[in-house]
């Protein structure tokens, strides 16, 4: 399993998530007090340095929504976009980057974990800065279709 955290430029952020870990509040925290907040000064700065421009976008997993989550968010100074129930296709993970992953892993068989994660590392990498702003363009696109429909499910852009 892997926490991915993108914007309109690239991937800021790929953790590979320990076989056997749970992904709950507390782990998740972690990773974006320690990994997230790094990631952002060593590929965008500016943001690192104006941390309360940085806006979240997280589906409703619970790790994601839990009172430890926002705490922590909140302690961090970023502020976070709620994101409606019920909606995998406001999520730029789900209707864009995983489908996009899972095209190139197609039909391939690993020997272990570290193969397949260094395999999902590659398909990331190749990923050029045209295909996060597309993406981000249609994430807006489908935000606005949803907020024109009042909330009601958006199944395709």
């Amino acid at each position: 399993m892997f926490i991915l955290f993108m914007d309109r430029k690239g991937i800021l952020l790929t953790h590979a998530v320990p076989r056997g870990q749970t992904v709950n509040s507390e782990y998740y925290s972690k990773v974006l007090r320690r990994d997230l907040v790094q990631a952002l000064r060593k590929k965008r700065p500016y943001l690192a340095a104006n941390i309360e421009q940085v806006i979240l976008h997280q589906d409703i997993a619970p790790a994601h929504t839990s009172l430890k989550t926002n705490l922590e968010i909140d302690l961090l100074g970023f502020e976070c976009l709620k994101h409606p129930p019920y909606s995998p296709d406001l999520a730029p993970m789900d209707f864009a980057v995983f489908p996009h992953i899972k095209s190139f892993l197609r039909g391939q068989r690993f020997d272990d974990l570290p193969e397949l994660r260094q395999e999902v590392m590659n398909i990331i990498l190749k990923m050029k800065t045209e295909q996060f702003e597309k993406i981000f363009d249609d994430w807006l696109k489908r935000c606005k279709k949803c907020v024109a429909l009042k909330g009601d499910y958006v199944e395709k852009s």
